[in-house]
């Protein structure tokens, strides 16, 4: 059932802010709107009470897929694998709210997630000392190998999206922009592009850090649970 404003809310209200607010809250732009063949895509940084946020919009900003072959918009694939990422132990960003309109063959979509606060990108981790450097590289391996052992590819694994936060000499690490993730056939389909393109786009991890996190991706991904 569609709200007043004709969208089709995939959750109602979060935090007591209903969908067309988000459509027209202002923020400033950590993503200028990307226009491609007839659609666009843009986030803004904005709050909500006291929550920062990201306010992914789209319009006509598609994909296609055997379930979804007139198109699907791609903040909805993310907000979907956002929340199947979560259930399996890997933490990524909170989706606050989700929700797609159609009028015609128009498609409008917003994508809600919480601010990682705290939380830097891999590509400035590029200070560790070598012990650190470990622990960290253990923590990226097996939250890659829980993600692939799920047959789930990224698809899009550049350094700065895995956001890590340290307590003390603990590294929490997170995923982010899942736009393009997608299920494979297999454990190793899913996991040989996304290990060739973070190993080609990152320089955190020297040939020792990287064997460290190649072991753990192995084991999480082999572990039978």
């Amino acid at each position: 059932m569609s709200d007043a404003s004709g969208y089709l809310p995939l959750d109602a209200t979060r935090h007591g802010v209903p969908l067309p607010h988000w459509w027209s809250v202002t923020g400033d732009w950590v993503e200028p709107p990307n226009i491609r063949r007839r659609g666009w895509s843009g986030v803004v940084r904005a709050r909500s009470g006291n929550i920062t946020c990201y306010v992914k919009r789209q319009h006509n900003h598609l994909c296609h897929s055997l379930t979804h072959p007139f198109g699907w918009p791609t903040a909805c694939r993310e907000g979907h694998f956002l929340r199947v990422v979560r259930k399996l132990g890997v933490h990524v960003p909170e989706v606050l709210f989700l929700g797609h309109r159609v009028s015609g063959n128009e498609h409008e979509a917003i994508l809600v997630t919480r601010a990682l606060d705290g939380y830097e990108p891999l590509s400035a981790q590029t200070r560790l000392e070598q012990e650190n450097a470990l622990m960290l590289a253990q923590a990226v391996g097996q939250a890659l190998g829980a993600l692939h052992h799920a047959r789930l590819q990224h698809g899009c694994l550049y350094d700065k999206h895995i956001m890590v936060r340290w307590t003390g000499t603990q590294p929490d690490v997170a995923l982010l922009d899942l736009e393009k993730m997608r299920r494979r056939l297999t454990r190793s389909a899913a996991a040989r592009r996304d290990l060739t393109q973070l190993q080609r786009h990152q320089q955190v991890f020297d040939d020792a850090a990287w064997r460290v996190l190649t072991q753990a991706h192995h084991h999480a991904m082999h572990d039978p649970r």
